[in-house]
């Protein structure tokens, strides 16, 4: 450890700068800023101080869930070793943290059906606007937050996103149906202004906390508003789309996280392992023994 012992605030401080440097979003340094803090609190302490015990104890807590566990371990490894690397402190106790196991889930998207339930199910205004843009645009929560009517060519009828992951900032056409619930809001101003004032929108976590009310007041368990996006992705499969142009379509980095998103269903299945050949069978079918079976099996029989 270091003779001097450095503040929180001096550890943001170069991080930040550590970020910008790397092009990271005003939302993932904002968002970085909340999580320091957040730990120096966990800590009692400044979080140059922490001990490899203390960062097992804050990933250890009953109420992070594994793939926060994995997302908190990976930032901790970035933050110490640019404390160490920066001199701060001489060794690294987020070096070999345990590594966290999360189950595979298979994709949950929603299907059109629970999706016209969703919109019959009493939402109106705004909410049903952000379920439009969900699945018939693929946008995330903080993609929908942040529109503007300067985003969107009106002649067109395109999207200018730039609030997407890894910065990434393209024009997508506006699918004919939510060109027709948008075309009259606003051209000079936020659509879905905060509370605070017209020229703040709302934040990412209000879209995102308003979609999973919607949807557990319309009684369909088991989903996040986020499964939305994956609606999005799954139905252009089912259509036939190409994987590429879906990738494109959902704006992805790498082509594999396609996977992550679209669930075929039973019919795709059932069409797909119909495909493979057949074999002649000669034998009978296989049936599971008796008990009276079993019981001349145990005693030695054949």
């Amino acid at each position: 450890m270091v003779a001097d012992v450095v503040t929180d605030e001096q550890v943001y401080a170069l991080w930040e700068m550590h970020m910008r440097a790397a092009a990271c979003s005003p939302r993932t340094v904002k968002e970085r800023r909340i999580w320091l803090n957040a730990l120096g609190r966990h800590l009692g302490k400044p979080v140059v101080l922490a001990t490899k015990i203390d960062l097992i104890g804050y990933l250890g807590r009953d109420d992070l869930t594994p793939k926060t566990r994995q997302n908190y371990r990976s930032q901790l490894h970035t933050l110490y070793t640019l404390i160490q690397d920066e001199g701060f402190r001489l060794d690294n106790p987020a070096a070999r943290l345990p590594r966290v196991h999360t189950a595979r889930a298979e994709p949950h998207p929603f299907t059109m059906q629970e999706v016209q339930h969703l919109l019959d199910s009493g939402i109106y205004g705004r909410t049903r606007l952000y379920v439009l843009l969900a699945v018939y645009m693929g946008l995330r929560a903080a993609e929908i937050a942040g529109l503007h009517g300067e985003h969107v060519d009106w002649e067109r009828q395109r999207l200018w996103i730039q609030n997407g992951k890894g910065a990434v900032r393209v024009w997508r056409p506006f699918h004919p149906l939510v060109w027709g619930e948008i075309r009259h809001l606003p051209r000079d101003q936020y659509w879905f202004p905060g509370q605070v004032a017209p020229d703040v929108p709302v934040s990412p976590k209000s879209v995102s906390n308003t979609l999973c009310g919607a949807v557990k007041r319309a009684g369909l368990a088991g989903h996040r508003a986020h499964q939305l996006r994956a609606t999005f992705a799954t139905e252009q499969v089912k259509a036939g789309v190409s994987t590429i142009v879906v990738s494109h379509a959902m704006r992805h980095a790498n082509p594999a996280t396609l996977a992550r998103y679209v669930k075929p269903d039973d019919v795709a299945i059932l069409d797909a392992i119909t495909k493979i050949p057949e074999i002649t069978l000669t034998k009978p079918s296989y049936r599971p023994r008796t008990g009276s079976a079993l019981a001349v099996s145990a005693g030695g029989g054949s």
